[in-house]
């Protein structure tokens, strides 16, 4: 490939409106052309068919005109016959020969060549056999196009000779020539207006897709998702712009995620280590030595451990869940044999503080154990959350009641609810999110820490992960309620 070959390429394949612009040129190009050699083949055979009506009214009149001569055949008859070719021939500026029935010349508005019988031509033999004949051919003297028209000329039923009328094509062509000019240069004219609309067409649907993909470059380059595209149009390509905008809002809010979640996690790492640090620097430095300082340092280190651990195992799942590593989404998953393992996990936390934990699963009338579809290991740490937040959070003496129904035979739904002391209204919108805590008043009422901020984000990326929904209702001092939907198998309903 040489030097120009490459800019061409480059000049074509390089921009979507270089090859807008050569398509609409193609097309426009080979539809105008396309007409135009139709619009020729047709004015030349409408041309010749009139040039030949013309030509057959001429030899019939003169046919009228000298029939009698020819049936005479003599010298006086001939005169005649040659005067009225040469007047008509003159006047028409037509070439004229009349032969007689046996194609003998008689008469010729030219100077006679030297063949004195035409019967060999075809036109005239075809008209010597009473049809008329029509024949196009070059002439080799004057290297020129001419028609020829012989009518028979006929006389009580039978032909007595034949009169040919000759014209050239010159003044045909001449139009022809002057109409294929003609035609040139509309599709000349049409192609410059063509390249003029298409660059600007081309332009206008070009211009969002280098926007896009010049934005594109200096997100991949810079990673900065606060530009967005401007949004002109309502077509197609102002609905790809639209739909841009929103995957880099995503991106932007995945981002703010991203880094938040990396934020809170080394915050939440980094705090129980410091902790852990301090502990083992004043076991060091002698508060081993003093029994009761040393149980209570390692009773705080195992509390520090315990808590890293439960953040560290926190995060491996939420990483999980957002990776999609967990494959096994599909089994079938005993409901009642779920929140029965979950509920037995708990129970002993619970029984610490003389709490009151029921379960009750209502069955519609008929109905067998209730299966969906799903992981039965996830859904119970999901409910083991929930749970474990609610014996957390209820003070001594308090009740914890988990309510499972099926609704309709298509969804499944779970209440859990507890007698704690509730979520302040303003956290209720953040409780889902990572690393939020909403314990103020939970932690005035119980005593107890707080948590790592995970434990409900995991319950609700479970819960979607099985097409369900987790709702929570809660009034500070009267306790809280955590609703999930889940969808059932069918063969539930």
């Amino acid at each position: 490939m040489n030097l120009l070959d490459r800019i061409l390429y480059r000049w074509l394949f390089r921009s979507l409106a270089n090859q807008l612009l050569i398509t609409y040129l193609l097309v426009i190009t080979i539809a105008l052309a396309a007409v135009s050699f139709w619009a020729l083949v047709a004015i030349r055979k409408e041309s010749l068919t009139d040039l030949q009506n013309t030509l057959e009214v001429e030899a019939v009149n003169l046919g009228l005109e000298i029939d009698n001569d020819l049936e005479l055949d003599s010298p006086k008859a001939r005169k005649r016959i040659q005067s009225a070719v040469d007047r008509r021939a003159t006047r028409l500026g037509v070439a004229i020969v009349v032969v007689d029935k046996d194609g003998r010349l008689l008469a010729d508005s030219s100077e006679p060549g030297p063949v004195e019988n035409l019967s060999k031509e075809q036109e005239i033999n075809e008209a010597l056999a009473g049809v008329i004949s029509k024949t196009t051919r070059s002439d080799p003297d004057s290297l020129k196009n001419w028609m020829y028209v012989a009518c028979p000329v006929r006389s009580s039923g039978t032909t007595t000779g034949v009169i040919r009328v000759g014209v050239p094509l010159t003044e045909i062509e001449r139009r022809l020539k002057k109409d294929l000019f003609v035609f040139l240069e509309i599709i000349l004219a049409t192609g410059v207006v063509t390249v003029l609309i298409s660059l600007w067409l081309a332009r206008r649907v070009n211009r969002p897709v280098r926007e896009m993909s010049a934005l594109a470059k200096q997100i991949s380059i810079s990673g900065d998702f606060s530009a967005f595209l401007p949004v002109r149009r309502r077509d197609e390509i102002g609905e790809l712009c639209l739909s841009f905008n929103q995957m880099i809002g995503r991106l932007r809010e995945q981002e703010r995620v991203r880094q938040e979640f990396i934020s809170n996690a080394s915050h939440e790492l980094k705090t129980p280590t410091m902790a852990i640090g301090s502990v083992v620097e004043a076991l060091q430095a002698g508060a081993a030595e003093d029994p009761k300082l040393r149980v209570q340092f390692l009773g705080s280190l195992e509390r520090l451990v315990d808590r890293q651990t439960n953040l560290i195992q926190d995060l491996l799942d939420i990483s999980k869940l957002d990776s999609g590593s967990e494959t096994n989404w599909q089994s079938e998953v005993n409901i009642s044999q779920v929140i029965s393992d979950a509920v037995d996990q708990v129970r002993p936390q619970a029984e610490k503080k003389e709490l009151a934990i029921s379960t009750q699963i209502t069955l519609e009338s008929g109905g067998q154990d209730l299966v969906l579809v799903g992981n039965a290991n996830q859904l119970q740490r999901a409910l083991l959350n929930i749970l474990t937040n609610a014996v957390k959070y209820t003070p001594a003496n308090g009740f914890i009641n988990i309510n499972v129904r099926s609704m309709g035979g298509e969804r499944l739904e779970i209440r859990i609810q507890d007698s704690g002391g509730g979520i302040d209204p303003a956290d209720l919108p953040r409780i889902f999110e990572r690393f939020y805590r909403a314990d103020k008043a939970r932690t005035r009422e119980s005593g107890n820490p707080g948590g790592t901020g995970l434990g409900l984000a995991i319950v609700r990326e479970i819960v979607a992960r099985h097409h369900g929904t987790v709702e929570v209702e809660s009034v500070v001092g009267k306790g809280s309620t955590f609703v999930i939907l889940l969808p059932l198998r069918p063969d539930n309903a």
